[in-house]
This record gives C-alpha cells, structure tokens and sequence, in this order.
C-alpha cells in the first residue's frame, strides 16, 4: 500500500469518528434533531480527495467539494497542518488545537473556540481557497466563473505589484449532484471560453440520498458514466474515466481482458455492478460475468474467490496512482476544460460498504473503536496524528510547510494589492459623489436610461484609461474631461456583465466593441468579419477580444450563470485583492431564476451590483409574467429602489465608494431596481422648493427657496440614509398631527400616483406627506432595525404618538374624562409585494394602510395597470380616507385621579424605550 493509500484510510477513519462524536455529544438533549453525518459519502470520495489535496493540488488552486465530504476535506487539511485563525490575525493552530478543533464538527460555538460548520464554510479554520458547499450545484459553477475572474485580472490588472498567479480551479462532484441543472447550463459556457485550467471531479458512486441509482442500461443506451461522457464531450469538454484500478488493468492485460473489461464497462447496469458489490458472492459474480460473456470462463478459472473479489472491487476511485496520473493530465490542456470521472464505492472500507441507503447511516461505536484500532487510534484520542518519523508523518509535514509558506505569500500579496488600489484612488481624491449626468436634454427621462448613462460613462473611463496605458490599438478613445479623470481609478475596476439583455436594457455602449473574450491559440483575436465585409449598422459589435481595455461579460439566456459570475468576480478583492465591482444588469423578474445563487453570493460575503431593471407591473407592456417584484430579504442584501435619474447617480456612486472604502459590511450584495416608465425630471425640485427646510427663512413659507445644489445635498444624503420627503406640509398654519395629517410612503414609479393624490387631498384639507423610499433595507429593514430605525423615527421625524383631543364637552364633577386618542396613519403604496413596504405601521405603531400588487398582471398602459392593481391615485386616495377615518374612531378614557397625577410627575416624558429595559444586564439575570 502507498504513503497515499495510508493517508487515504487514516483519513477515512478519522472522519467516520468526527462524525461519531457529533453525534453523541453528551451535552445532548433529547428533544435535539439528528446532528446526522454522511460518512459513506465521504469514504467514497477518500482517494479522490488524499490524491488532490496530497499530491497535485497546488497552494494557488482552489477547490469545490461536494457537501457531504466536507469532514473528509477537514480531517486531510489537519493532516498538513492548514488549519489556521481568521484575519487579520491567520496565525497557524498547534497540533493540539487541531485535535481539538476535528470534534467541534456541528458545534455551535459559544466562547469563540474554532468549530467546524456542516459543510464547507468560510468561518473554518481550513477555508483557504475552498468555496462554500452549502448548496449542491453552485460551487462548481462558481469555481469556473472564479477561473474566468482570474483571467481577467491578469489581462486588465497589469499594474498591480503583483498580478494574479495561474490557478486551477478544482470541483469534486458527486454523481447524483451532477444532475443539477445549473451545472449543465454551465457547461457549455465553460468551453467556449476556453478556461483549460477548469477540472470537475465526479465521484461515481452510483448511490444517491434514496438508495442505489435507478437501471438506466436501456434507456440511456448504457451507464450513467456513459451519458456523463457523451454530455460532456458534446458540450467541448475533455474526459477521463478512472474506472479501474491497478489490479483490473493487469487483469485486463491478459488473454481475454478486453473481454472482461467490456462487461465491466458495457455489460453491467451501474444497478448490477452496485448489487454485485454489495453481496459479494463470487458464485454470483461468476454467473452474472458468463450470462454476459461465456468465453470468459477460461480467464475467470484463474482467479479465485479471494483474487475475484479484489477484481471486483477494484474501482479507479479508489487507487490514488491512477487519480494522480489522471489529475495531472487535466493540467495539460491549456484551452479545455477537463471532466474527470471516478468510479467508487460508497461505505469505502465499513460495514456499509455499497449498502443501497446507506448515505447517512452512522456506524455503531464498536465498529468506529475497530476501525481506529487497525490505525493503532485509540477511541480517546481519534485525531492522533501520523508520528513525526513516519513515512506518512514526513510527507505530510513537508507538503503542509510548503503549503503554509505560500499561503502566507498569498495572503500578503493579496494585502498589498488591495492597499496599492486604495492608494491610486486617494490620489484621485477618492470616489466623487457623482458621475455628472446631464440631464437637461432629456427631461422625461427613466431610471433605466440613467443607468445605461452612467454605465456608458464608467465603461469609456476605464477603456480610456487602459488604451492610454497600453497605447492600445483599438478604437480611439476620447480625451477624458478633468471631472472625468476624477473617476479614471476607480472605474478602471468596474465591469458589467448581462444574460442576453444588454441591448434591451440600454447599455449597449458598454457592450460595443468592449466585450472581454477567450483566449485563442497564438493569442490573435477572432476575425471581425463584419468588418471585412463592410457590414454596418447600429447594433453593438460583440466581437469578443481579450485586450485590457474591453468591460463588458457577455452571456447567453443564462441568468444563474450570470448571477454567478458576478458573485465570483465580486469576491476578487478577497481572493487577489483585485477589488473588481462587476455590476449586472438581468431582467427583475428573471432573478427569480437564480435566488440559490444570490443566496450563495451574499453568504460568501461577495461584492457586486445587480441592476434589476425593467421591474414590476411598471413593466406593464409585457403583461402577467414579467412582472412580479417579490420581497427579497436576504442578510448582506440592499435593495434599492430608485425614483428620480439622479437618484441612481447618487446610490450607485455610494456603492462604488462604499466597496473600495471598504464601509459596506452587511450591505455587499447590492440590488438597484429600475423601471422604463419616463417621469418628468423637473418634478423632483419643484416639490423640495417647497419644503420649509430648504426656504431662506423655515418659518416663513413665503421666503426665497436656497440654491439647488444645497436642496440637492440634502436630498442625496436623504435618499441614501433610506428615505427623503417629496412633499412636506410640516409647518404649514393649519397642520394637525391626529386630526388632518398622514404620511404616505412611496417607492418607485408610482411616486405620480402619490404626488396626485397628494394634490388632491390638499384641496380637501388633508395634508398628505409623501416620503419617496430609497431602500427599504435602510429604512425598514435589516439594516435599519440595527439602529433602531434611526431615520425613520429621526431622519424623518416620526413617531406614534397620540394626539387628544375631548370628545364633546367635558363634564366638570364626571370622574372619567372620554378623549379623542388619533395617531397619525400611514399608507403606503408600492409596485410590488406588499412585504416590501408593510411593517411601516408597526414599527411606528400606527394604522397602515399597505397598498401592493396582489395579483397576476395584465398588458395595458402602466396608469391602466395601476388602476387595476389599486396602486393609482384613486386607491391613494381612499386608502388615506379610510386610514384617517379608522384612526378617528379610537377613544382614550381617562380618570381625573389620573390626570392629577400626571401633572405632579417630575421630569420630561420617557422618550427611549431602552430607559424602561435594561438592555446591558446578562441574559437570564432577573430584570428589575
């Protein structure tokens, strides 16, 4: 057996006890779920990984592994000693704290003490260069999107003290995993790009969660490895099979080898092969291999029981000479992506061993205790590692040292990139507040055109700016106007990418003659036919071209590739401190089609920018199924949600700053809806003119407005604190808090129905406060219940308090004094679920009145929509009729005796409720 053969049972064992001790922790209750444990699925996969991480892998690469094998992954990483603290501080653990660590698997964690997650996560002390695995079919997809990032950092990065190193990009899949769509969407893509340095790994264990695989022999025209091989070469793939190990090719290499390899890898259904594996009758066997083949009987003579067992049980997966030789041919191919299948046994070295439904059967303690006593293990100390002097010991050290030593090389590189991109942005005199989009000329404008302006803008800055560094020979650029030049360093980073709806979203300037392509054999580019045709027309030209200065990412109709690939991008300032801030742009609705995707980005702490854009029944021509805005509350999410152009000048500038300012922890992932219903521009200064805040003299509402780029500034700092005023009628003589006011919250297009509305009830005495909602995030949200919804209830100047009033005249012996108790309501209306906007009243503690979109859509006009979703004026309208008149019927009874005492109270009035609840005592304590 070799050094890592050794490693790879040690291994396995070690792992079956880690996911023993989690499950019996004796701190454990019975009313505790099954912690569970999969440690079939990883000793199945105990080759495959010894062979990578032990002898081919590099320190550079990265790697995706299927979920279940994640304690296998820790178990080999403690082996090298790669188990390490978080930053800033990445000091190395002690062997004695690795120990520790390996049974902490599913602990929670309550002093701060290391643990290990489930699966693979980034607060593991070995998460250097793995992608997290919680959800099965993303983290390969991931991987190839990371290796496309790594490219592009190398073509547009040039300057960094030290650019990228060439990575390959590991995924090891299981079979069933492999079913997963988003893996197949991906696989063509992969190809095309020619990203060579891409390996997936199958561990083909023909077992899935429910058992043994279905027989596919018929219907498949052979194995499931089979349509593994024809998919993948049908999509440009490469393929390896390692079906056999050591013992089967000397087996095969004699007279009548070929014909047993052919009933190994044609005759049998994976069913047949898993049932022969589980029983182990050689009798059986025999028989099964002779239906098949009966010229074979002379060859199978030669073998007896025990040499045909062995024969059988031979599977590629399971020999690391063959994986290593086989990993090491998938680095050869520069341009091709290489799919590697293994052939294994699930129970690999157990009593389970292929037990069809075996995939989180937990071994009893006497058979863990048996297999760590074949390692010299004792039940106490599991985790022991190799002695020092050993064989294994000294290869493991020394692969371990070298692997620590280039990872702190990696991770001070990757400091010292992000640090010369911070300095070049000073220089620049940090990130402007805006991108100075004139507006004048288009005084109809929409939120969507506003971004394909700024996108245009950032797009010719950076390309600018390559073209003159590299004195490139592509299209001539534009000198850049010195406001410009403010922008060059920071949009030298920013790239956008879309699934297919570029041109649709008005961002074909960003994609004319900008889209990044593939690398090509001699490194020329692909002949521009239209070019030499003399075709010519308006559209774009998509030519793909690998020079710096191109911006743009194209897909097909693939949004969940897309979605992740710009959480890949966006985590580059993680990996090689190459802050890229990639924004993509994919129809609102269609995001829908990749949320397992953005969940994934945002819990990997990725930073990037989603424009949703068109949005909503606002979106009103392409009827019902375009058109529903759902409620995305998602930890690491804001939401934005524009009105105004300038708006999404002001939140998309705050963006770009905030992520190379590094000020956006738990706001990374960014999501900017926008619409392409034009709203007149003008309408925004002519309603803050009118706010007492921003006249001359605030008490006088007659007095001269001050200088809009002062209402402006006030307003930007509104918008991107959550929320600003449209119309304020604070102030106005007869303004009655309780009697005739109520705020109506807006957010988006229907901010028309609500300033209608607002018009129209003033001329019937009510004054309705129209605040336009940046984000709900900030304002309502996860975000803003941080704060304790701070510009909410001060920003804006809310509250929930009572307004009394008598109820008729006030009996002067009556004991009890009957009052009028009105808070001020709030309605809101919104173009989407009403989740987004409708905790407004219970946070304030008022009457809401939640106007949204509650059914499917029709095609029409977006005022013909409104109306039909009651998000138009006239639903504004009743809506504050009925809030105002609900709030009205509430009655205060209160005693004389009361009253009394009220006004004998010393002091002013409890305005915080953290005065009335110790929010500083221990948990448990008794609260006074």
């Amino acid at each position: 057996m070799s050094v890592l053969d050794r490693i790879a049972r040690r291994a396995m064992i070690q792992t079956t006890a880690m996911i023993h001790i989690a499950n019996h922790r004796p701190d454990a209750r019975p009313t505790d779920p099954k912690v569970g444990g999969h440690p079939a699925a990883c000793s199945s996969s105990a080759h495959l990984l010894t062979a990578l991480h032990c002898a081919v892998r590099e320190p550079q690469d990265f790697i995706a592994c299927k979920p279940h094998a994640a304690p296998i992954d820790h178990v080999i990483m403690a082996m090298m000693g790669l188990f390490s603290r978080p930053a800033p501080d990445f000091t190395w653990f002690t062997p004695e704290e690795i120990e520790a660590t390996l049974s902490n698997l599913r602990k929670f964690s309550e002093q701060g003490e290391p643990v290990l997650q489930s699966y693979h996560a980034r607060s593991d002390p070995d998460c250097f260069h793995f992608f997290p695995s919680g959800s099965v079919g993303i983290p390969p997809v991931v991987s190839v999107y990371t290796a496309l990032a790594y490219r592009y950092a190398r073509d547009h990065a040039s300057e960094l003290p030290d650019v990228p190193a060439n990575a390959h990009f590991w995924s090891m899949i299981g079979d069933s995993e492999l079913r997963e769509g988003s893996l197949m969407e991906a696989m063509p893509d992969v190809a095309e790009r020619e990203l060579g340095n891409v390996t997936w790994i199958v561990d083909y264990n023909r077992q899935n969660l429910d058992g043994a695989r279905m027989p596919n022999k018929h219907g498949l025209h052979g194995t499931d490895a089979h349509r593994i091989e024809a998919m993948s070469q049908a999509n440009g793939w490469e393929v390896i099979q390692v079906r056999h190990g050591r013992t089967r090719l000397a087996a095969f290499r004699r007279p009548g080898g070929e014909r047993l390899r052919e009933v190994f890898e044609h005759g049998w259904s994976d069913y047949e092969l898993q049932m022969h594996l589980f029983m182990r009758d050689m009798d059986e066997t025999r028989r099964s291999i002779l239906a098949h083949d009966k010229k074979l009987a002379k060859l199978l003579d030669g073998f007896d029981d025990s040499q045909l067992e062995t024969l059988l049980c031979d599977l590629g997966g399971h020999d690391t000479g063959e994986l290593v030789k086989a990993f090491k041919q998938c680095k050869q191919d520069a341009h091709r992506p290489t799919m590697v299948v293994a052939h294994t046994v699930k129970g690999w070295g157990m009593d389970m061993y292929a037990a069809p439904g075996n995939h989180s059967e937990l071994p009893k303690q006497e058979e863990v205790v048996g297999l760590l006593g074949t390692e010299g293990l004792a039940f106490e100390r599991p985790f022991e590692p190799f002695p020092a002097d050993s064989e294994e010991g000294k290869y493991l050290a020394e692969r371990g040292g070298r692997f620590r030593q280039a990872i702190s090389g990696i991770r001070s590189k990757r400091v010292k990139n992000r640090e010369w991109v911070r300095d070049r942005i000073r220089a620049a005199g940090g990130v402007p507040k805006s991108l100075d989009v004139d507006t004048k000329l288009f005084p109809r404008a929409h939120t969507q055109w506003m971004w394909g302006q700024l996108a245009g803008k950032l797009a010719r800055i950076g390309a600018a700016t390559e073209r003159r560094r590299l004195d490139d020979a592509g299209p001539k650029a534009a000198e850049l106007t010195p406001s410009e030049l403010a922008w060059e360093a920071s949009a030298d980073l920013v790239l956008t990418m879309s699934p297919d709806v570029g041109t649709s979203t008005q961002i074909s300037s960003v994609m004319d003659q900008k889209v990044y392509g593939v690398h090509t054999e001699d490194e020329e580019e692909v002949e521009d036919v239209e070019e030499r045709l003399g075709v010519h027309k308006k559209r774009p030209t998509l030519l793909p071209t690998t020079s710096a200065w191109t911006r743009h990412i194209r897909f097909e109709i693939a949004e969940a590739n897309c979605m992740s690939a710009v959480g890949a991008f966006g985590m580059m300032g993680h990996h090689a401190g190459v802050p890229f801030f990639p924004i993509m742009t994919v129809y609102d609705f269609f995001i829908k089609r990749a949320l397992d995707q953005l969940y994934y980005n945002l819990y990997w702490g990725s930073e990037f920018v989603i424009m949703g854009t068109p949005s909503g029944v606002t979106l009103s021509s392409e009827g019902a199924q375009h058109s529903w805005k759902s409620d995305i509350q998602i930890p690491n999410l804001i939401t934005w949600e524009p009105i105004f152009a300038i708006e999404v000048d002001w939140i998309l500038c705050d963006s770009i700053r905030r992520h190379f300012e590094d000020e956006n922890e738990g706001r990374r992932g960014i999501l900017i809806r926008a619409v392409t219903r034009g709203i007149e521009q003008r309408e925004l200064v002519r309603r803050l003119r009118r706010h007492p805040r921003f006249r001359s003299n605030p008490a006088d509402l007659e007095s001269e407005p001050l200088d809009d780029d002062t209402i402006f500034e006030q307003a930007r700092k509104d918008c991107l604190s959550g929320a600003y005023y449209l119309v304020d009628f604070r102030g106005q003589p007869d303004y009655e808090p309780g009697s005739n006011v109520v705020n109506v919250f807006v957010m988006g297009s229907p901010a028309t129905e609500a300033l209608a509305a607002s018009d129209r009830l003033r001329k019937e005495g009510i004054y309705a406060n129209v605040i336009a909602v940046s984000s709900p995030e900030l304002l309502l949200g996860n975000l803003a219940a941080q704060n304790d919804f701070l510009h909410l209830k001060h920003g804006l100047g809310l509250d929930g308090n009572l307004h009394l009033s008598p109820v008729g005249p006030i009996d002067a012996g009556a004991e009890l004094v009957t009052l009028a108790g009105r808070r001020v309501p709030v309605v809101s209306v919104h173009d989407g679920e009403a989740g987004l906007l409708d905790n407004i009243g219970s946070i304030l503690g008022v009457r809401q009145e939640a106007l949204g979109v509650r059914k499917f859509s029709k095609c029409g006009r977006p005022d013909q929509v409104y109306r039909y979703q009651h998000i138009d004026e006239d639903s504004v309208v009743d809506a504050v009729g009925k809030a105002l008149s609900e709030t009205a019927l509430e009655e205060v009874v209160v005693s004389r005796k009361a009253l009394a005492e009220l006004a004998q109270r010393q002091g002013g009035p409890i305005t915080d409720w953290k005065d009335l609840w110790d929010v500083e005592q221990p948990r448990g304590a008794t609260r006074g």
